[in-house]
C-alpha cells in the first residue's frame, strides 16, 4: 500500500516574495515640505516673543530692525499687565472659555449619543440639518445672534458672550462617528443586566471614549479662547473685555508711538494657555482624532 503526501491548494511553507526595503530618504519631501510649513507658521509667534523683550525705544530708533533685542526687558510685560485691567481681562477670558467648553463637550456627547444609539422620527433629517450647519459661516448668523442677546438684556454680560456658543454641531458629529464604533453587544449586555440608558452613557460609553471626548474638548478650547469678533460686538464695558479684545485698547505713549514692544507682550500673555493645553495634550489629540473617525 502506498501513501501519497496530503497536498494542499496552496503550499503554507512558501515564502513571501521579497519586498524591498523603503528608503529611507523616501519621505524626505514630505518632511521638507511639513518643516517649511511648519516655520511659516512659527516664525511670527517666535518674532512677537522676541519683541516683547524689546525696549520700546530701541524700536523706535532702529534704522535696520532686526528679531534679537539688543536689550533683553521685562518691562513690556509689567506695561501689558498695568496700562489696562489685563488680569480681568484674562479672567474674563478663562471664565468665558470654561463655560463654553463645559457646555459643548456635555452637549456633545448627549446628542451624539442619541444619534448614536436612538431611532427616533426624523432623526435623519435632523442629522443632515446639523451636518448641514457646518457649512455656514458664524457671519452669516453673527446679525441675528447679535439682535436676539441686545434683545435679551445680555450684552456685556458672561450669558451674551457664552449662549451662543454652547452647542457644537462638529462636536455632535465627532461624538456620534465615535460612539458608533462600539460594539453594539457591550449595550445589549448592559440592558440585559438592568442598565439604563443614562447608566450605560455614563459608566460605559463615556470612559470608552476618553480620547475622543479629550480631543474635542481640546478643540473647544482653542476655538472659545482665540474667539475675537464676537467678544468685540458683545462687549462694550471695560470689565467685561477679554484678554484678546484688551489688547487692542493698550494705550499710545507720549510720543505718539504705538508701543509695540508692551502689544506683543500681551499678546504672548494671551498665547500662553493654548501653547501650554497643545503641548501638554497633542498626543491624547492625535488620538483622539484617529478613534473618532475622523482621519482621511
Amino acid at each position: 500500500m502506498t501513501t501519497e503526501p496530503f497536498l494542499l491548494d496552496e503550499d503554507i511553507t512558501a515564502q513571501p516574495e521579497h519586498v524591498a526595503p523603503r528608503s529611507r530618504w523616501a519621505d524626505l519631501p514630505v518632511h521638507l515640505t511639513l518643516l517649511i510649513i511648519g516655520l511659516a507658521i512659527a516664525t511670527p509667534i517666535i518674532i512677537s516673543f522676541f519683541i516683547s523683550f524689546t525696549p520700546l525705544r530701541e524700536l523706535v530708533s532702529r534704522a535696520n530692525p532686526s528679531i534679537l533685542p539688543d536689550t533683553w526687558t521685562f518691562d513690556n510685560y509689567e506695561k501689558a499687565w498695568n496700562a489696562t485691567p489685563f488680569g480681568r481681562f484674562v479672567l474674563n477670558s478663562f471664565i468665558q472659555t470654561g463655560i463654553i467648553t463645559a457646555a459643548q463637550v456635555l452637549f456633545s456627547i448627549l446628542a451624539g449619543y442619541a444619534f448614536a444609539m436612538f431611532e427616533f422620527k426624523f432623526k435623519n433629517a435632523l442629522f443632515a440639518i446639523l451636518i448641514g450647519s457646518l457649512i455656514v459661516p458664524f457671519e452669516l448668523t453673527f446679525i441675528p445672534n447679535f439682535l436676539l442677546i441686545s434683545d435679551l438684556g445680555w450684552a456685556n454680560t458672561y450669558a451674551g458672550l457664552t449662549v451662543p456658543f454652547l452647542a457644537s454641531a462638529f462636536g455632535v458629529f465627532m461624538m456620534r462617528q465615535f460612539f458608533l464604533s462600539i460594539p453594539r453587544d457591550l449595550y445589549d449586555a448592559a440592558k440585559i443586566d438592568g442598565a439604563s440608558d443614562w447608566k450605560y452613557l455614563w459608566a460605559v460609553m463615556t470612559p470608552l471614549s476618553k480620547g475622543a471626548i479629550s480631543a474635542f474638548t481640546i478643540f473647544a478650547f482653542l476655538s472659545a479662547w482665540n474667539q475675537y469678533l464676537w467678544p468685540l460686538i458683545i462687549t462694550n464695558e471695560e470689565n467685561m473685555r477679554t484678554a484678546q479684545i484688551g489688547i487692542r485698547f493698550f494705550l499710545v505713549n507720549q510720543e505718539r508711538a504705538t508701543d509695540w514692544g508692551a502689544i506683543m507682550a500681551g499678546a504672548v500673555i494671551v498665547m500662553i494657555p493654548t501653547l501650554l493645553v497643545f503641548i501638554v495634550a497633542q498626543k491624547q489629540l492625535v488620538k483622539g482624532i484617529a478613534a473618532s473617525g475622523l482621519k482621511g
